[in-house]
């Protein structure tokens, strides 16, 4: 699949930026279940480096977001041509060589599989909390689609990534800024 920047929302591909804190551009995905702290983290990932960010959740289609409001687990089929639009965005990024930073479930190795797809080469960030505290987080949250009781079916679909998945775990119990500042030392420190 391919898309042009046009078809993402507006203020998401931006023109390529210098280097920010020596830190070399890649892509980026922020990932967990619901109430992890995606969304979040992965706007104060922009705020630092000054590349691209897109919350996954605006790629949604209606029928989608219909399903999820309504209470109804979304399947592998559903999510299939989200993942393909996700994609086209971290290519679109990669392509402009802006660094971008994706915040998505990516629930399933299959799904992280389909975001590397043509060759892509994507940092995941795992960020995970107990139950208790997602349950805490997407009880108190504002304006969002997913309806807490979706929490059990996405932990369900949870596949935490694997070592050989380029995949950094973190929880996330504490402020996002500690987060924040833990993700971009791992990526100070790290080659890419």
């Amino acid at each position: 699949m391919s898309l042009n920047s046009s078809a993402f929302p507006p203020g998401h591909v931006l023109p390529a930026q210098p280097a920010a804190h020596g830190i070399g551009k890649r892509l980026i995905v922020v990932m967990g279940v619901c109430g992890s702290g995606k969304t979040t983290i992965a706007e104060g990932l922009h705020n630092e480096l000054g590349w691209p960010w897109l919350d996954a959740d605006t790629l949604h289609d209606a029928s989608s977001i219909t399903k999820m409001r309504d209470g109804i687990p979304l399947t592998d089929t559903d999510r299939k041509a989200w993942l393909e639009r996700c994609h086209a965005w971290l290519k679109s990024c990669a392509e402009r060589n802006t660094g971008g930073i994706l915040a998505c479930s990516a629930l399933k190795r299959a799904y992280r599989t389909m975001l590397r797809a043509q060759g892509l080469t994507v940092q995941f960030v795992y960020l995970h909390a107990d139950e208790g505290t997602l349950h805490t987080r997407l009880s108190t949250r504002t304006g969002h689609f997913m309806p807490p009781e979706q929490l059990p079916n996405q932990l369900e679909t949870l596949e935490p990534p694997h070592p050989d998945e380029a995949a950094w775990s973190l929880p996330t119990l504490h402020q996002p800024a500690e987060t924040i500042a833990e993700i971009m030392g791992l990526l100070k420190a790290s080659k890419h």
